[in-house]
């Protein structure tokens, strides 16, 4: 479980180092980078519930086989890709493949752990040396390898969801949810239809304070990542840093993150849960957006990637164990899959509007810009769950 959560979460950091980057080499302007690295999210957008849903009826465990061998032979299909329109519908495709095996990746540990932090602080512990490894790797094998080498890599990595899936026992989702009758749900074309109830059933969840005050927390977290996603690359790529070094700064965003997952379940201990998680999202967000104001100083841009790093590793412990405290088990996969709908609709929004913000104003103001706005927002938040006093 925990290499498949590691790998699966590291598929989308290895495509901020490769895809942008590879983007900017075809001469694709700043807007259309924007709208095709944002029509990535449309897909897990539209479907992480359903997914979600599917996954709590047939287990985890098969559903993920099948994401991880498409995630395996579409990255190979970019470098051949020849017109702008087929690399958006590759990106709907492996977007959707990459979110939903991280819905079951997640719908795994919540079911089998419990939500027990220190068990989840592992498995962050796990994803984030994924993130250590991955961009790093990607950025030299882009470098050095060129196209064929970064997007076979990423291919490389989903094999590796695909071999740790199938060391899973094939029972593990009866085991670890013993009471859902669905885990024994025959394979059919009713099961893979989206059906409306259960987008009612995710979203009714938001009738619930504190599962509200986490969603809105999740997504606004990704807010820092979705301009990582975009223009991160680009900037930096612009004022003469190399991918390898590119990808070196987004893996130190693991390197310190393996410190933020151990170290979450000690803070938790000391502090109430949605107090870090206030801190850490504004933190998470104030690192990214600040990398303007950097320049090239790249120990610098080392620390903030790494402060960015060590606050996305502790809040996704709290995230994860929320859930899972808050929700009923045979809604785990459901609420898993609209912690990841509102995600994307983030991942969706950001780099589209910041490639229209850098196409008018300059792309060092597009940072300033969705940062402010973010934290404001985070704030705003804060606030209200302090005035309605919903953990107390």
């Amino acid at each position: 479980m925990y290499g498949a959560a590691a790998f699966s979460n590291t598929m989308p950091n290895m495509g901020w180092v490769i895809i942008p980057l590879w983007l900017l080499l075809q001469g694709v302007p700043d807007w259309l980078i924007g709208i095709t690295i944002g029509c990535r999210h449309i897909g897990p957008m539209l479907l992480a519930i359903h997914g979600g849903a599917v996954i709590d009826r047939l287990g985890a465990r098969r559903i993920m086989i099948f994401l991880a061998t498409v995630g395996a032979v579409a990255p190979l299909l970019y470098p051949v890709t020849p017109f702008i329109w087929a690399i958006i519908v590759l990106q709907l495709i492996t977007g959707l493949v990459d979110s939903l095996g991280w819905v079951g990746a997640q719908t795994l540990v919540s079911r089998v752990m419990k939500g027990d932090a220190t068990y989840t602080s592992r498995m962050s512990f796990c994803t984030r040396l994924g993130l250590l490894i991955g961009p790093a790797l990607s950025g030299v094998a882009l470098d050095h390898l060129g196209p064929w080498g970064g997007f076979g890599l990423i291919g490389i990595w989903s094999a590796g969801i695909l071999v740790s899936v199938l060391i899973l026992p094939p029972d593990i989702d009866r085991q670890a949810a013993e009471k859902t009758e669905d885990q024994n749900s025959r394979l059919s074309t009713r099961v893979f239809l989206p059906c409306p109830s259960d987008y009612i059933a995710a979203f009714k969840l938001l009738v619930l304070p504190t599962i509200c005050f986490v969603m809105a927390m999740s997504l606004l977290r990704h807010l820092g990542g979705g301009i990582q996603a975009s223009f991160y690359g680009v900037h930096l790529k612009d004022i003469g840093i190399s991918a390898t070094t590119i990808g070196l700064l987004i893996s130190a965003n693991g390197a310190f993150g393996l410190v933020g997952s151990l170290s979450a379940a000690p803070l938790q201990r000391l502090f109430r849960t949605h107090i870090l998680l206030l801190f850490l999202v504004t933190g998470s967000i104030f690192f990214v957006a600040i990398t303007p104001l950097l320049s090239d100083q790249v120990t610098w841009l080392v620390l903030a990637s790494g402060a960015r790093g060590w606050a996305m590793a502790a809040s996704l412990v709290f995230l994860i164990s929320m859930i899972a405290r808050y929700t009923e088990e045979n809604m785990q996969g459901k609420a898993m899959g609209l912690r990841v709908t509102l995600n994307q609709m983030t991942w969706f929004a950001v780099p589209i509007v910041m490639g229209f913000v850098a196409e008018t104003f300059g792309r060092e103001l597009s940072f300033y810009v969705i940062g402010v706005a973010a934290i404001a927002l985070v704030t705003v938040l804060g606030l209200w769950a302090g005035f309605r006093k919903v953990f107390d």
